[in-house]
């Protein structure tokens, strides 16, 4: 738990040796950071003051606000085209009969499941960061500079050429990666699948019906700002007497915006992370993409010398080296991949051979 929060405390500090991709960041950045946001901005009672306010005239109205507030709220669908839902639009309890009524329970926890949801979000790069063991950082430490490190010689390029071309299994640290990836996917989908269930169905179409439906109308159905709420108290003579209360949830005005962000958000997700796991499956199962990739990375090398590279490395020696292309210096790194390159055509001549 300790190494969990120690690396949740690192969450906004730029990475000078990134292990990962922009997409990943996505999740384990800015949506933790916007969960937690929104988290700390609705428990702020000193910015938007209590969260429910109840209309009462003979009982102590504290008291009422309690009630309500843990035991939950309802609207009436008939009148949720209303702007204002008067008392006699609410009624009293006979009125609700044959009318379709919405509980309303979500609002007490909405501040705990957000804590949840970016704490989920987080929980690919902590796997993957626990699997890394910083690695690749600790190879291109003090390398990723504009000037070539005084730590850059012929030794310390060997030591690098070694391990990339070891027999170490450098494919099952590229499938943890890839893993994560996906996990960050399955994670999504829970997450939009628990926010569908949490607002009792709404969320799957939450934004598509504010852009197509009168807003206010769409609003007021999920989250509504004046409510009713029934309690029971001990008449005078013993017997049970039930009350009506009109309450207002003013936090609502906050939710229907978080809510209607954290849509998009995680449509925006979806949409990013179905490319990114295409890309990677094509990494995974091409070596002429992987080649392509090489190419595009070390420009300042012969094609020829980079197809020899990218035919005989592995898939994980391939992205160790990837990787480490996005970090070092390109003048360093153009020499480790002809050092890389002289390595694997004295060890194979015929490599050169297309």
């Amino acid at each position: 738990m300790q190494d969990f929060l120690r690396n949740f405390q690192n969450l906004i500090r730029n990475d000078n040796a990134r292990t990962d991709n922009n997409v990943f960041q996505l999740y384990y950045k800015f949506s933790v950071i916007m969960f937690f946001v929104f988290s700390i901005l609705l428990s702020s009672k000193q910015y938007f003051g209590d969260p429910i306010h109840c209309d009462v005239e003979s009982l102590k109205k504290e008291i009422v606000d309690v009630i309500c507030w843990s035991s939950g709220t309802f609207t009436v669908q008939e009148t949720l085209q209303d702007t204002y839902l008067s008392s006699q639009s609410l009624g009293g309890l006979g009125n609700e009969v044959g009318k379709t009524t919405y509980s309303l329970l979500y609002y007490q926890w909405i501040c705990l499941l957000f804590c949840i949801q970016a704490l989920l979000f987080y929980v690919p790069r902590y796997l993957w960061k626990s699997w890394e063991g910083d690695r690749l950082g600790q190879i291109v430490k003090d390398l990723c500079g504009p000037l070539v490190s005084e730590k850059w010689t012929k030794s310390y390029k060997y030591k690098i050429r070694t391990y990339i071309l070891s027999n170490e299994n450098h494919n099952t640290f590229a499938y943890r990666f890839a893993f994560c990836e996906l996990l960050n996917f399955i994670i999504l989908i829970f997450q939009f699948v628990l926010m569908n269930w949490y607002l009792n169905g709404n969320f799957s179409h939450y934004g598509y019906e504010v852009m197509i439906e009168p807003w206010p109308y769409t609003f007021n159905k999920v989250f509504p700002k004046k409510t009713k709420c029934t309690y029971s108290r001990f008449g005078p003579s013993g017997s049970v007497q039930t009350h009506d209360a009109l309450c207002i949830l003013p936090l609502n005005t906050l939710n229907e915006k978080f809510f209607l962000l954290i849509w998009f958000w995680m449509i925006f997700l979806f949409a990013v992370t179905i490319c990114a796991l295409l890309y990677r499956i094509t990494v995974l199962t091409s070596q002429q993409f992987r080649i392509f990739l090489l190419m595009a990375q070390a420009r300042s090398l012969s094609r020829k010398k980079v197809k020899v590279v990218g035919k005989r490395v592995s898939h994980g020696q391939f992205f160790l080296l990837y990787n480490i292309g996005k970090m070092l210096n390109p003048i360093i790194y153009r020499e480790l991949l002809m050092s890389i390159f002289e390595h694997l055509s004295d060890k194979d001549p015929n490599s050169l051979d297309f």
